[in-house]
């Protein structure tokens, strides 16, 4: 009896150990900041998918436009920040601003205002 008890008792400790160390993080994972596309990875043409009806331009020094043929226009300078996963517009003639959460999936970009639809792209 006092044999059974030592072997399951091992077995269990022994099991214990296993997903403690399978489970834990290594330092590298817990230091290493999220980052997305770059603001690099954003310059360029950007025609929209699905409903968006927009072609969005990212210049590479911050330039930025948002055409809807024969809707409106907006145009001013844009910024990214990787760590946030956000791109801020400075939209010129009135002077507001908007900050959207990025995602760059290959070819495709998708911006997204906190409570509002998603806009999505394909690089041109």
């Amino acid at each position: 009896m006092k044999k059974t008890i030592k072997i399951v008792s091992t077995a269990l400790l022994l099991t214990m150990l296993l997903c403690v160390t399978a489970c834990g993080k290594d330092e590298a994972e817990e230091t290493a900041p999220v980052t997305h596309a770059s603001a690099e990875e954003l310059v360029g043409k950007w025609k929209g998918t699905g409903k968006e009806i927009s072609t969005l331009t990212l210049g590479a020094k911050g330039s930025y436009s948002d055409v809807a043929e024969g809707v409106a226009s907006i145009t001013g300078t844009y910024t990214v920040d990787s760590i946030a996963g956000t791109l801020t517009v400075n939209e010129k003639e009135y002077g507001m601003v908007f900050t959207y959460s990025y995602d760059l999936s290959g070819d495709n970009l998708t911006l997204q205002l906190e409570g509002g639809n998603p806009r999505t792209f394909v690089k041109q």
